[in-house]
């Protein structure tokens, strides 16, 4: 039988052309031609593809030890920052923000500082990490005015395997300060003494918890807002000496809000608004003398509780202080969606 010479197709005898690759017929492709043919057709891989096999087969290798758990080595990083006492100085600005971590801010008399930052971060990253964060730290002063903004950034190509990142922020109570802070994944704790005076508070979190604590005789001046999406919020309000009407936020999306507020004294007005998308709202409130106060409650799914109601007037919603209103008052907004709302009111003359 002969074969085409191009293709190796079986060709008729009588036949002119090849009827697989059309190419004319001349002198047959005898049987042993045939063979070489199909050997050839059937070689060994060429040595580019072997190459591309090999480096392909390396980068497989090489990603899966990085990913592995013994491609991590452990850190354990620390890093302060501060603002030197300077004379004349009264009024801190503060701005700081951090995109992992726990923040804790608290004041206290600092030798010769009138703000320091302590950066501690601690977990495991990819062995070929050299660089963890990025900080900034960027006091003003201008006249008796410091401003100061910081940022703390984990960087994007950063792999951290069980991170621990805290934050610690101590502020002079020499200064009147206007804080704003902020965390997107961790969590905000505030403590505060008497005598600290804040001309205004801002603390958020985007996933996490965040708890304020406003001790007896902080000075509080200017508007509070205490607010997460993901996660509870806490304010603890113990007898603070309040200068005009304010307002007062504590709000998350999902999670828990939890305010407990103790006054004896008030000449001003608080609107304060405790309020939750998802979770529960629990509410504490003890006042006296000429401190007043009214409370509004409102759940779409889930009921209004009052556990304990001594001097308060009303069932569930509005409840009132028998001496509403008064020089000074609470006038408090409870609400939220899919929850309950638990109440422990008490007013003594």
């Amino acid at each position: 039988m002969p074969y085409c010479s191009n293709c190796g197709a079986e060709l008729d005898e009588d036949a002119k052309f090849c009827p697989s690759c059309g190419t004319p017929v001349g002198r047959p492709v005898t049987r042993l031609e045939r063979r070489r043919i199909e050997r050839e057709e059937r070689r060994p891989i060429s040595t580019l593809a072997i190459v591309l096999i090999v480096v392909f087969a390396s980068a497989l290798i090489m990603v899966a030890v990085v990913f592995s758990p013994l491609a991590f080595r452990p850190v354990d990083v620390s890093e302060s920052r501060d603002v030197p006492y300077q004379a004349g100085v009264d009024t801190l600005n503060l701005d700081f923000t951090a995109d992992v971590g726990r923040v804790n801010v608290a004041f206290e008399e600092l030798d010769g500082k009138l703000v320091t930052l302590d950066v501690s971060i601690r977990g495991r990253v990819g062995v070929f990490v050299t660089d963890l964060y990025d900080l900034t730290f960027e006091p003003t002063v201008v006249g008796s005015v410091l401003t100061l903004t910081s940022e703390v950034d984990i960087l994007d190509h950063v792999t951290i395997s069980d991170l621990t990142a805290i934050y610690d922020l101590r502020i002079d109570p020499s200064v009147n300060a206007s804080l704003d802070v902020k965390t997107n994944t961790g969590g905000i704790v505030m403590d505060t003494q008497a005598g600290v005076v804040l001309n205004s508070l801002s603390l958020e979190v985007t996933t996490g918890g965040v708890e304020a604590n406003l001790a007896t005789g902080v000075v509080v001046s200017g508007d509070v807002s205490i607010k997460s999406t993901t996660g509870g919020a806490e304010l603890n309000w113990i007898r603070a000496v309040v200068t005009k009407d304010l307002r007062v936020e504590v709000r998350t999306t999902t999670g828990g809000v939890k305010v407990d507020v103790e006054q004896d004294d008030l000449t001003h007005d608080i609107d304060l608004n405790a309020e939750t998308t998802t979770g529960g709202v629990d509410l504490v409130i003890d006042i006296q003398g000429n401190v007043g106060a009214r409370l509004e409650s409102s759940t779409t799914t889930g009921g209004i509780n009052v556990n304990r109601q001594v001097g308060f007037s009303g069932t569930e919603s509005p409840l009132r202080s028998e001496n509403y209103p008064a020089s000074g008052n609470f006038n408090i907004t409870l609400k939220t969606t899919t929850g309950g709302i638990i109440i422990d009111a008490t007013y003594l003359r």
